[in-house]
């Protein structure tokens, strides 16, 4: 079978449904029963492969809020016959402010605030210059980017305005900044970082957004990626607590780390963590969060490009049975050479959690070429609504005793 995206590997009858195969909402309009099973059937689809056919997946894990869950959203903001619109695709529909059945409401009701106080002229030069509205947070708090092209003192004033009057009307708005953005680009801060200083102002409000998970506070910038489905995390972490069975003496270590959600969730139960992201900006927030969180326990947290030769240079001494690797690399996937330096350890179990699903068989073939188990592989359907889903594959490397 050629490889094909996981989006085409969804069963025929959703043509008939008159489902957008290219929309970010596709299933949202569909009974979650019927989205799972179609999800399921995707699964299978896709691990038929005469390479990984031995490998069957578990039922996809439901999310608890199967709809009006993300925590992060964005508007793109453009003008059209001289009115201002709020959306979601490239170009505007009909109405002013797209809706969505996957955020919760209380961002489409700051939406239609923020709609409403930029369409007023004394705003106008300011959403002129708006690239997007951004929404991110928890479902008890909300932070507010706005992500200019320009910026000037006026453009600071006007939005300064606005965010306040909108603070008050939505009372679950907590920090607002700015983000400047000369390139407009599609991504919902920038497409790649500017070599000089980051031009971030904030104009109110804490410096870190705050997410509050199985009885902890954790603290991240908002420049940084979090997941956006905050309903399923305590249920992954917990699962992932579970197939680990993490022991006082085992080291864990986290590699595509962020700012340490994973290790932080899971640290009371191992010796030690050794934890790796490429985002400085993240690894001082997990070394904070570490810091304060488990002042006495050894973890360590490095910024760098995660590649085998940086893995052979820097990880610890290979700890054999007392140890366990965390992997959660972006979707494209890890760089060549990380898997097999990582295997070469011979750790007592790889957890590779797969942030979209066409990573999920060439691993898996590279896995078992290099004499693995797969003992697990799970999916969470961390997307509800979508047609993707995270996979957490659960990897035994060949004993030490059978290394060449």
């Amino acid at each position: 079978m050629e490889c094909m995206a996981f989006a085409e590997l969804f069963p025929t009858q959703i043509d008939s449904m008159k489902i957008d195969r290219c929309s970010p909402e596709a299933l949202a309009l569909l009974d979650y029963e019927k989205e799972l099973q179609l999800k399921n059937r995707a699964v299978a689809a896709l691990l038929n492969d005469p390479a990984v056919r031995d490998i069957t997946a578990a039922p996809v894990c439901p999310s608890p809020r199967p709809r009006f869950y993300r925590t992060t959203d964005k508007r793109r903001v453009s003008w059209r016959s001289g009115k201002l619109f709020f959306h979601m695709g490239r170009i505007p529909g009909r109405d002013p402010v797209a809706d969505s059945q996957l955020e919760p409401r209380e961002h489409l009701e700051l939406y239609k605030t923020l709609h409403t106080l930029l369409s007023q002229p004394r705003n106008r030069r300011a959403a002129q210059e708006l690239n997007y509205c951004i929404i991110r947070g928890s479902y008890e708090e909300t932070a507010l980017i706005f992500n200019v092209k320009t910026l000037s003192g006026e453009i600071v004033r006007s939005l300064r305005f606005v965010a306040e009057a909108a603070a008050k009307a939505v009372p679950s708005v907590r920090n607002v900044f700015i983000y400047v953005d000369e390139t407009a680009s599609d991504y919902y801060l920038e497409a790649e970082r500017p070599t000089g200083k980051l031009t971030f102002k904030k104009l109110f409000g804490p410096e870190c957004l705050a997410l509050k998970i199985s009885g902890r506070k954790i603290l991240y910038p908002p420049t940084v990626f979090s997941q956006i489905n905050e309903s399923i995390l305590p249920l992954f972490a917990g699962e992932l607590s579970a197939l680990m069975e993490p022991k006082p003496a085992d080291t864990l270590i986290d590699l595509y780390c962020g700012y340490g959600l994973w290790s932080l969730l899971l640290a009371e139960h191992v010796g030690g963590v050794w934890g790796a992201e490429m985002s400085r900006e993240a690894i001082l927030a997990a070394r904070d969060n570490a810091g304060f969180l488990f002042p006495a326990k050894r973890m360590h947290f490095e910024s760098a490009s995660i590649s085998a030769d940086f893995l052979r240079e820097n990880l610890p001494a290979p700890r054999h049975e007392n140890e366990i690797i965390l992997i959660d690399p972006p979707r494209h996937g890890c760089f060549p050479g990380v898997l097999e330096t990582l295997i070469a350890r011979r750790p007592r179990k790889i957890f590779h959690l797969f942030c979209g699903a066409d990573e999920v068989v060439p691993a898996l073939k590279l896995y078992q070429a290099n004499g693995c188990k797969i003992e697990t592989l799970r999916p969470f359907d961390f997307f509800p609504g979508t047609l993707n889903i995270e996979m957490l594959a659960v990897v035994k490397p060949p004993a030490l005793s059978s290394a060449k």
